[in-house]
């Protein structure tokens, strides 16, 4: 942990600090794409049409694979034809909820290539409409539901995330949910927690390293090809 991230100073009255790393798997919704309002307006909907309280799903949803929240609504949706039904429905007919989190396009397209990728919950069809609308440089590897068999909090995405990239034990992992929090920290990454969904104190008592609100508060400073580190300068992040 010491060598990926540095002690904090102070730079022109704010705290900074830098991580050092060989890089970095992004969680979407709510990391990449602040896609919650089309979630939760997708599963109200959901809810109110099965006879359920939308509370009972939203309640435990975040983060996690659709299929298995739709097994715990009933287990005769715990199939990929209804999760491709649902998806698709968020993308169609609530996608334009959906908006960028600040600062996204900017650090994201100032990694090389090769050096991050994508690793959601969500399925491809949900993924590729984000991306789409994101307008990113090409990711490394986008990993989805359809590429593990167990859904965060297990690390099994992140470590085949890592493993693809050939990147070293200094990765970052970027979340906002429980789930992806653990699954990060479980896959021997240093979370950065974004305070999207929930506040700072709750992404950081989920166990992220550190906090930042957003995109606009980290940025590439450089990157030597010749070790294939990368330093990203963090600046007023909650520890």
């Amino acid at each position: 942990m010491s060598t990926v991230i540095s002690a904090p100073r102070t730079e022109n009255g704010h705290v900074v600090v830098d991580l050092t790393v060989s890089g970095c798997l992004f969680d979407m919704d709510g990391t990449l794409m602040m896609s919650t309002p089309c979630v939760v307006a997708a599963w109200t909907a959901f809810a109110e049409q099965n006879g359920v309280t939308p509370n009972s799903i939203l309640d435990h949803s975040h983060g996690r694979r659709t299929i298995e929240i739709l097994h715990d609504v009933n287990p005769k949706f715990a199939d990929q034809a209804h999760v491709i039904a649902f998806e698709t429905t968020i993308a169609k007919e609530y996608g334009d909820l959906a908006t960028p989190v600040p600062g996204v396009t900017e650090l994201v397209n100032s990694i090389p290539a090769g050096k991050w990728g994508v690793v959601t919950s969500a399925t491809k069809v949900i993924a590729d409409e984000w991306l789409k609308r994101l307008n990113l440089n090409p990711a490394g590897v986008v990993l989805t539901a359809e590429n593990v068999t167990a859904g965060k909090p297990d690390p099994q995405g992140y470590l085949l995330g890592k493993k693809t990239l050939n990147l070293g034990d200094d990765f970052l992992v970027f979340e906002d949910a429980f789930a992806g929090v653990k699954a990060g920290l479980q896959a021997g990454a240093v979370v950065v927690g974004m305070a999207t969904t929930y506040d700072a104190k709750t992404v950081k008592e989920f166990g992220a390293n550190i906090v930042i609100p957003d995109m606009t508060h980290i940025k590439l400073s450089s990157y030597d090809a010749t070790t294939n580190k990368m330093i990203f300068t963090v600046t007023d992040p909650y520890m």
